[in-house]
């Protein structure tokens, strides 16, 4: 509750910074930029019958790092959730996300050696 308070978040739809609100939306996406700068978080959900294909956050130059996918729940086990640490990475710039599914990445903004945790 305090990491959420304390955090910026941007909401999304399948395009970046374009929310759905209405009634009859079915999905919705969000970034949330960790305290300190340490990460960012972003979440992806499906509630559509249908596969969507969302955009994802540009990565910051100063990086060097990629998206890592930590939570897929259309993934059979074991390949829906990862330790951000073991969680594969992801090149492109966007990512379907099948039906009624949800998707968290997570980006982290320092080194693996500097303490993120």
């Amino acid at each position: 509750n305090q990491l959420l308070q304390q955090a910026r978040i941007e909401w999304h739809g399948v395009a970046l910074h374009s929310p759905d609100w209405s009634e009859n939306s079915h999905s919705l996406a969000f970034t949330v930029h960790g305290m300190q700068a340490r990460f960012l978080l972003h979440g992806m959900l499906n509630a559509y019958w249908e596969p969507l294909t969302f955009e994802l956050p540009r990565v910051p130059d100063e990086s060097q790092q990629r998206w890592r996918r930590c939570v897929d729940t259309a993934l059979v086990s074991p390949e829906d959730f990862y330790t951000w640490e073991k969680a594969p990475s992801l090149a492109q710039t966007t990512y379907v996300v099948q039906p009624r599914s949800v998707v968290f990445l997570v980006l982290p903004l320092q080194a693996e050696g500097e303490g993120l945790k």
